[in-house]
């Protein structure tokens, strides 16, 4: 019977563990005090990314948590040259043509790898008397011990930055830490969410 309790235990630890999914913190944010969002606004999804692929993940992952939000995402690909290489006139004529309120633009700062240790941790399970041979002899199977250990992190940073195009001024600005995404995307629906998120709290955006 202890023996069982002590399988569970180490169950349960095993299944929270591989439960987690991808974490993204908000490491570095900034938003305009005096810019309130209106309902219906359209917002211009920019991804600064030399993979094409990568562009198209962030710009579907961004549209799909805007919209929840009711903003009208524009992706940028759709507007702008491939890569996104266009000068500094061309995107102003083509962000305004496109009847945006906002342009989202987003980069890649870096992926850094690090190294952290994990202390150990005693488990206890509930165990009969602790006097006696036998008693001691249950209640030794009743302790688990997890022994530390030493992993290493993936840290993809992204930043974020929210224009208003009427004015070309600041109005939101972000930067986000994903830790061990298995993906592109991955990190996409992680950080779209938390900026997203920050966003409507920051009330750049409203329904």
């Amino acid at each position: 019977m202890k023996r069982t309790l002590v399988m569970v235990a180490l169950l349960a630890i095993a299944v929270a563990a591989v439960s987690c999914g991808t974490t993204t913190t908000m490491t570095q944010r900034w938003s305009d005090p005096a810019y309130v969002g209106q309902p219906g606004q359209k917002m211009m999804v920019i991804a600064l990314a030399k993979s094409e692929r990568n562009q198209m993940v962030w710009e579907s992952a961004f549209s799909q948590a805007l919209t929840k939000e009711k903003v009208t995402p524009l992706v940028g690909s759709k507007f702008l040259p491939p890569n996104n290489a266009a000068d500094e006139a061309t995107l102003k004529q083509v962000v305004k043509e496109s009847g945006a309120n906002l342009a989202a633009v987003t980069r890649l700062i870096a992926v850094d790898k690090e190294t952290s240790y994990v202390p150990g941790s005693t488990y206890y399970t509930p165990a009969p008397a602790y006097y006696g041979m036998y008693g001691y002899y249950n209640s030794a199977y009743a302790m688990v011990h997890d022994p530390g250990y030493y992993q290493e992190n993936t840290i993809v940073k992204l930043e974020t930055n929210v224009y208003d195009v009427a004015s070309e001024k600041l109005v939101w600005s972000g930067v986000t830490e994903t830790l061990n995404p298995e993906t592109a995307q991955d990190v996409a629906n992680s950080v779209a969410y938390k900026v997203t998120e920050d966003m409507v709290k920051s009330k750049v955006i409203r329904k």
